[in-house]
């Protein structure tokens, strides 16, 4: 029980959170225990290992390609939206168009308003699963 306690505590030790007496009763305990010696030994590797990691500074290269890749992403989406309102703008004012005809009420212009309403609901249909394949795709980052 009162390893669980010592072992929870040993990256407090570390990082020199634990107090005056935490720390004397940590190193006490420690002394008997074989257990929590080895894990103390573990963890101060593991923060020597990250404290030794140094980051290293993105170069010019690398700035151009982020920005032209996310320049080319932004004017790729934009102007897809762009294209899908347009096409839907289109598409519904051919729908008024028909809805409005006096000749809607006949079998061709019923006929044409069906087709419109089609077109309408396969295009949708087309970009939602485009968008969908898109956020699941596993070749996404892949270069030809």
């Amino acid at each position: 029980m009162a390893c669980e306690r010592f072992q929870a505590e040993g990256m407090r030790l570390l990082d020199e959170e634990l107090s005056v007496e935490e720390k004397r009763q940590y190193e006490e305990h420690v002394k008997s225990c074989d257990d929590c010696r080895r894990e103390l030994k573990e963890i101060g590797r593991i923060v020597e290992l990250t404290n030794d990691l140094k980051l290293r500074a993105p170069d010019e290269e690398f700035w151009a390609r982020y920005w032209d890749n996310l320049f080319h992403r932004l004017e790729r989406g934009t102007g897809f939206v762009l294209m899908i309102a347009g096409i839907l703008v289109v598409l519904a004012y051919a729908v008024y168009q028909a809805v409005t005809s006096p000749e809607f009420l006949t079998v061709k212009g019923i006929s044409v308003a069906v087709i419109l309403l089609g077109l309408v609901v396969v295009f949708l249909s087309v970009v939602r699963e485009r968008y969908q394949e898109s956020k699941s795709d596993p070749y996404k980052g892949v270069k030809q």
